[in-house]
């Protein structure tokens, strides 16, 4: 029993100060975010903040792309998110539960794709945008989440877990493909689906490089892009940049408190089982 509660005291104390860890970066990211330009610019590191104002962020509002660019990221962050949700569930039900010629093989062929590292692929996909005509547009950023290689993957080996019994009695009953699909398998992938979103959501919110490859157009500029102008607009202020970064880490931070639940039941790969 001493042993056990040792083991507990232990473990314990190793998750709080990894947590402490953690957090820290982000405490200081918010409270530097609330300190005046006299506070910010001194040379120390102090993580208390003696007169908290909201004046970096006004400051943030008015003197920066930051609104735009946030409606901005937003707009190509749902449409990837909405899309990826429909595309990467349809392809994972395909590879789950039906039988084609090259299943398997096309299926490790995709896999194989995510050890190949994305910067590899930046010169081969700018000259393919180019040659399409996307430059300077959304396209690039939109298209080719919709449907990425992890959130396939993802869909099959939770689909791949639901009952046979199910869709094989919705069959019998006549419903189609589609209606199997829309009326079964969906409303059974409730976890999947909320990590689908974060997911996806968060990798495109947060893209730097292929926004800046593509963009050209400041007003069309994603938000990671106006961030990190913010060193140049706002050079030693470093309360003006820090509540830039508060306020992009917001929506993702809220998605995820709400979705949490879902999130954690589909990575354990919970799932109906046959009885």
């Amino acid at each position: 029993m001493k042993d056990s509660r040792g083991q507990q005291i232990l473990t314990y104390t190793l998750l709080t100060l990894f947590a402490i860890v953690m957090v820290t970066p982000f405490y200081y990211m918010v409270i530097t975010s609330m300190k005046s330009n006299e506070e910010a610019s001194v040379p120390v590191i102090d993580l208390i903040v003696r007169h908290p104002t909201s004046l970096p962020f006004r400051d943030l509002l008015k003197g920066s792309l930051f609104l735009s660019s946030a409606i901005n990221s937003l707009l190509v962050a749902l449409a990837t998110t909405v899309g990826s949700m429909i595309l990467c569930p349809l392809a994972g039900y395909a590879f789950a539960k039906h039988r084609f010629p090259g299943r398997d093989f096309i299926f490790v062929s995709l896999l194989a794709t995510m050890m190949i590292p994305g910067t590899v692929l930046l010169v081969p996909g700018f000259l393919l945008f180019r040659d399409f005509g996307w430059l300077d547009t959304w396209l690039p950023l939109i298209v080719p989440g919709l449907a990425g290689v992890f959130g396939v993957f993802l869909s099959r080996q939770f689909i791949e877990k639901l009952p046979d019994s199910l869709i094989d009695s919705a069959k019998m009953d006549g419903l189609p493909e589609w209606g199997i699909f829309t009326r079964v398998v969906m409303p059974l992938s409730k976890p999947l689906l909320a990590t689908l979103a974060i997911f996806t959501f968060l990798g495109s919110w947060n893209s730097f490089l292929g926004p800046l490859i593509i963009l050209q157009d400041e007003k069309k500029f994603t938000l990671p892009l106006v961030i990190a102008m913010l060193q140049g607009r706002f050079q030693g202020k470093e309360n003006v940049q820090m509540a830039g970064a508060v306020m992009s880490i917001l929506p993702v931070l809220i998605i995820f408190f709400i979705f949490q639940k879902q999130i954690v039941e589909s990575l354990a790969n919970t799932g109906l089982k046959e009885g």
